[in-house]
C-alpha cells in the first residue's frame, strides 16, 4: 500500500546545516586515517551533498 500525501506520508526532516556538518565530520572522523573505498567515498559525497542543501536552505530561509 503506498501511502500518498493526504494522508501525511512523512517526509524525511531536513537537517540544519549545523546538523550535517556534524554528521559529515563524526563520518571522516571514525574513518581514520587509512585509504578511502569506492563506497566510502560514495557515502562522504552523500553527506557532502546533504551539507550543501542544508547550508543553502539555511541561506534562503535567512534571506
Amino acid at each position: 500500500m503506498s501511502t500518498t500525501p493526504e494522508q501525511g506520508s512523512p517526509r524525511p526532516q531536513r537537517q540544519t546545516s549545523a546538523e550535517a556538518n556534524e554528521a559529515l565530520r563524526a563520518f571522516v572522523r571514525a574513518h581514520g586515517d587509512r585509504p578511502w573505498t569506492l563506497t566510502e567515498l560514495a557515502e562522504l559525497d552523500r553527506l557532502r551533498a546533504l551539507w550543501r542543501e542544508a547550508a543553502r536552505d539555511g541561506m534562503i530561509t535567512a534571506a
